[in-house]
């Protein structure tokens, strides 16, 4: 009966409608990747085994865990969200708060970043831990907490 009162120029476009809604829903917001250094990209099941294994990972701190958002990006904005309650839930981990639009030096630390971990493509929001590098609010949001409890781990045996 609904689709008799409805036009079919307009049931066309709300089928349209619909059906990009429902495409967007499924499509992530971001992308988000997990990786090291020396370029490889790894799975959240590596994260244990790497820093367990990799000798460097753990000799030296790697903290302070440095996030570099904008305050212009949905995804940089969960990331930060996360990260207020991150350090008020674990007050001894260091976390420095990196905006991109607002300081060139900032800019200029995401740069020698980016040297140091070559042929990663690097957008924000982005995490550097150690020799871990996240991007994607997603990923910082479900490993984050991971690898700063592995490294903590590892620094206090």
């Amino acid at each position: 009966m609904i689709l008799k009162m409805i036009k079919p120029d307009s049931y066309t476009r709300i089928l349209f409608k619909v059906s990009v809604l429902f495409i967007l829903f499924l499509v992530p917001a971001c992308s988000g990747a997990i990786f090291l250094k020396n370029g490889s990209e790894i799975s959240r099941d590596e994260i244990n085994d790497v820093i367990m294994n990799d000798l460097h990972t753990w000799r030296d701190s790697p903290f302070p865990v440095q996030f570099f958002y904008t305050t212009s990006c949905g995804s940089c904005r969960d990331a930060r969200e996360y990260f207020m309650s991150f350090i008020r839930k674990n007050p001894s981990v260091p976390v420095e708060f990196r905006n991109l639009a607002s300081n060139e030096e900032n800019r200029g630390l995401l740069n020698e970043y980016k040297k140091q971990f070559s042929g990663i493509k690097i957008s924000y929001p982005i995490v550097f831990i150690g020799d871990f590098g996240i991007t994607g609010s997603s990923d910082i949001i479900h490993v984050t907490g991971q690898i700063v409890r592995e490294y903590l781990l590892q620094l206090n045996t």
